[in-house]
């Protein structure tokens, strides 16, 4: 079972919400870092930098927002292997397309899954059955991408 560990400020809860539609057979939201893998996802609306919470493995990922100087500061304070996400050509994990049906998800940099395997550069097309906000979307299909490589992507019903 793998940990996300979000981090967010009061009352803005709305990536937790979108964490939990991951499949809950693989995922758990909150808690202690777990056996299986712990990722760290942090707000994009961070506008300060949060506590760490206590038992984080060293180098654990972190998904964050390229464009959030708190989440960057943290995830570098903290020793956490970070994974960029956003609509910057920065952005190690970006949309190329979104539209209220679709989206394209290109990894751009390889990464490293928690299994120590690699995932290599690659454009991801999504079905989307319901509305995301473009920054949760990205914090999920990295969740899933850090878990299990661009196979798990393609699990019906996720997105």
């Amino acid at each position: 079972m793998i940990t996300l560990i979000p981090l967010e400020e009061p009352p803005r809860r709305c990536l937790g919400e979108a964490l939990r539609r991951l499949p809950r057979e693989r995922f758990r939201t909150g808690g202690a870092p777990g056996e299986g893998g712990t990722i760290v996802v942090l707000s994009d609306l961070l506008e300060r930098v949060p506590e760490a919470p206590l038992g984080l493995p060293p180098g654990c990922p972190a998904i964050l927002s390229g464009q959030n100087q708190a989440a960057a500061w943290f995830a570098g304070a903290a020793g956490l292997t970070p994974l960029d996400c956003g609509l910057s050509l920065r952005d190690t994990l970006t949309l190329s397309s979104l539209t209220e049906g679709s989206a394209m998800v290109s990894l751009q940099r390889p990464i490293v899954r928690l299994d120590g395997g690699t995932v290599e550069p690659v454009d991801l097309p999504l079905t989307l059955t319901r509305a995301w906000e473009p920054y949760h979307l990205l914090c999920c299909a990295g969740a899933l991408l850090l878990a299990g490589g661009v196979g798990a992507l393609g699990e019906k019903g996720i997105f």
